[in-house]
């Protein structure tokens, strides 16, 4: 099952009496490793893939490792979710990356048994394969894939591979023409 990648974006908790809403920023969240541009470029060094990154972000944004957490750099990282963050500590966007040929994901299966009140989880291990659905977009000789989000004029997925990486933009945020504006500026 695919996580849904806007839970990473707000964290819903109910309570009794009232739904309660709070927003993830980098100096709540419980799990990040704030980047500079040193141990960005060793993070890139590690993956086991090419790891791109945004040329174009706006002064006084952060970006934090979201994963691996915590960063261990002797040991090749197969997998990287960086989330970006705008001077006030809105979340803004995130960005995962991954082999785009010969990565393995992991998905969580349940199985419910209504009858004799049971449930069964196993972690179920796949090839990854490119999801072909969206709107296709191109853009540097590239052939993109983008997904609205739930309010359709902000937000959204877009994902495509590039040097072998396979990458995915999420954002609450940012329109799609923001988005396809940080795409054109990974390197």
């Amino acid at each position: 099952m695919r996580k849904i990648l806007y839970a990473l974006f707000t964290v819903v908790m109910f309570s009794a009496s009232s739904l309660v809403q709070a927003n993830e920023s980098p100096s709540h969240a419980s799990e990040y490793h704030k980047l500079d541009s040193t141990e960005l470029n060793e993070v890139k060094h590690k993956s086991a893939f090419t790891l791109l990154v945004p040329e174009n972000i706006p002064n006084g944004w952060t970006v934090e490792l979201k994963c691996p957490y915590p960063l261990d750099t002797t040991k090749a990282i197969q997998y990287v979710r960086l989330h970006y963050f705008d001077k006030d500590e809105n979340y803004m966007f995130g960005i995962e990356q991954h082999k785009a040929i010969g990565y393995k994901s992991k998905k969580e299966q349940t199985s419910i048994d209504v009858r004799n009140n049971t449930s069964e989880t196993k972690i179920v291990e796949e090839d990854f394969k490119f999801d072909t659905s969206g709107e296709i977009i191109k853009y540097n000789e590239l052939e993109a894939r983008f997904t609205p989000g739930a309010d359709t004029t902000l937000g959204g997925f877009l994902r495509w591979i590039q040097d072998g990486t396979y990458i995915e933009i999420d954002s609450p945020e940012l329109s799609k023409r923001k988005m396809i504006k940080i795409a054109k500026s990974m390197k």
